[in-house]
């Protein structure tokens, strides 16, 4: 069993944690600054199995849950049977909306699943992709991917198979040197809903971010 909650809740929120590594280094990313939120700890030693996860599902589910958010302390599609099974489960407990935060890589990590189908036959109502950038050169250096400078276009084709079978929406964290206008615009391109996140590290850090993009 995994060290670390694979759960956690705010309010009437009900969240899963299938997995605390990443694919990416992003520079705002909140696990620079901390090793969870509200008060949970969401560093995991190893990834749960399908089973633990929605073994910890069931043994913290409150019937004032009204939304449930895949979301965790790292990118849930590497975890994906995990994040599958979760999904089900939390559907068959409740009749709530269903949503994830991704990096939308999963063409990349999974080239040979149909991954938005699985997904939305899963019961995942809605998928929220990081974007975070307008174009590869600015993704290479804010999120660092593992997986090259192929992830930026490889997030806007899994984009748009995820489009016909749910609602998705296109991200981007506010940040000094990031042009969040033309993010958007890559959006409405796509015929997608868009977001602007709030960057949640310390102030001083958003200093270093911009000289990064900017030199």
């Amino acid at each position: 069993m995994s060290k670390g909650d694979l759960t956690y809740w705010r309010g009437s929120s009900f969240y899963v944690n299938p997995t605390s590594r990443c694919m990416n280094d992003c520079l705002f990313c909140v696990r620079h600054f901390g090793e969870g939120v509200f008060g949970f700890d969401l560093v995991l030693d190893e990834d749960p199995s399908p089973e633990d996860l929605v073994k910890a599902i069931d043994n913290t589910w409150d019937s004032k849950f009204d939304e449930v958010a895949i979301v965790g302390f790292g990118e849930p599609l590497l975890n994906l049977d995990a994040v599958l099974s979760a999904t089900i489960r939390v559907k068959e407990l409740a009749n709530v909306p269903a949503r994830m935060n991704t990096n939308g890589q999963a063409l990349l990590l999974h080239p040979t699943r149909e991954v938005a189908r699985e997904l939305a036959e899963a019961g995942l109502d809605r998928i929220q992709i990081s974007l975070n950038a307008p174009d590869p050169d600015t993704y290479l250096q804010l999120c660092q991917p593992k997986l090259g400078r192929g992830a930026f276009e490889s997030i806007l084709e899994f984009t748009e198979l995820c489009k016909p079978l749910m609602r998705v929406e296109l991200s981007a964290v506010d940040i000094p040197g990031v042009d969040i206008d033309a993010c958007r615009g890559i959006a409405e391109r796509l015929g997608v809903n868009f977001r602007v996140r709030v960057f949640k590290g310390p102030e001083g850090a958003l200093d270093g971010i911009f000289r990064t993009l900017t030199t």
